[in-house]
């Protein structure tokens, strides 16, 4: 499906059909609630604000259900782009049609933290809406048409002509190609990957080593010295490539990381909600 002679994406989906539907829903709550006059005032155990309390349990039910069922904002289908419009508007509904639910009344008590808990899953859901607006163009621009395992057989084969380039070279150089080789990191912990670098890279002190020691090359090996640079230079630049691509891959996975505990936090925290006002 296109828009205006582009992809269609699922924020944008029918018109921002969900996006509609959501403000719709939102206003229609809040002009009941001005409506609205019961007997002792407002509160969450009113006629109306169990009607919007049971409204909003049933969207984290289902919001929740569709997350774990289908947790990628990258897929593609107009079915699936329908539901997670409807997934992503919904949700941003639940931020105001809460308070609506308790009359705005917020204490030191389960039922705000239940509130709070549901505010951290729509924060986290909008950063995953974020990184996937961005960074999977992001990575197909890095990549440039070339998968990662392409990328790393590059790596592979700059380490063989390094080692070839060496072998007639003074021993200093050898032991920069050691070093390139055996202290070269690419991924490590969640955080190794989201800075997306290595400040004790192998082979930046490998190319560090090398060119402050082709003095020390006779002249007859200086071309083998620029070679063995130019390949160092080029290992360097791949090597960013590939860390930027699991940087993105990182990026587009540890949102996930808060998002869907928090969801099911949020969930026990509506069934103890639910306990105390009916059962305490």
């Amino acid at each position: 499906m296109t828009l205006g002679g582009l992809h269609e994406s699922y924020l944008r989906y029918r018109s921002f059909r969900w996006a509609k539907v959501s403000v719709l829903l939102v206003v229609a709550a809040a002009v009941a609630y001005l409506v609205d006059s019961p007997e002792g005032g407002r509160r969450g155990d009113t006629v109306y604000g169990y009607a919007v309390g049971i409204l909003c349990g049933l969207l984290m039910l289902w919001l929740t259900w569709f997350g774990a069922r289908k947790r990628s904002y990258g897929s593609t289908g107009a079915p699936l782009r329908g539901w997670l419009s409807a997934h992503v508007y919904l949700g941003l509904s639940l931020p105001f049609l809460v308070p609506l639910h308790c009359a705005f009344r917020f204490g030191w008590n389960v039922h705000t933290l239940a509130y709070a808990i549901l505010l951290l899953v729509v924060a986290t859901g909008l950063v995953g809406v974020l990184v996937y607006g961005r960074v999977p163009g992001d990575m197909t621009a890095n990549r440039s048409g070339i998968t990662r395992d392409s990328l790393l057989e590059q790596l592979s084969g700059i380490d063989a002509e390094c080692r070839q380039l060496v072998a007639e070279l003074p021993d200093v150089f050898a032991d920069a190609v050691r070093i390139s080789i055996e202290e070269t990191r690419v991924g490590g912990g969640i955080l190794s990957q989201l800075r997306g670098r290595d400040r004790r890279c192998g082979t930046a002190r490998a190319i560090g080593i090398v060119e402050s020691n082709v003095s020390s090359a006779a002249p007859a090996q200086r071309t083998r010295v620029t070679g063995l640079l130019q390949a160092l230079a080029l290992k360097g630049a791949t090597l960013e490539r590939v860390r930027r691509d699991v940087r993105f891959q990182a990026l587009l996975e540890s949102w996930l990381l808060l998002h869907v505990p928090l969801a099911f936090a949020s969930l026990a925290a509506l069934a103890a909600h639910v306990f105390v006002v009916l059962y305490w």
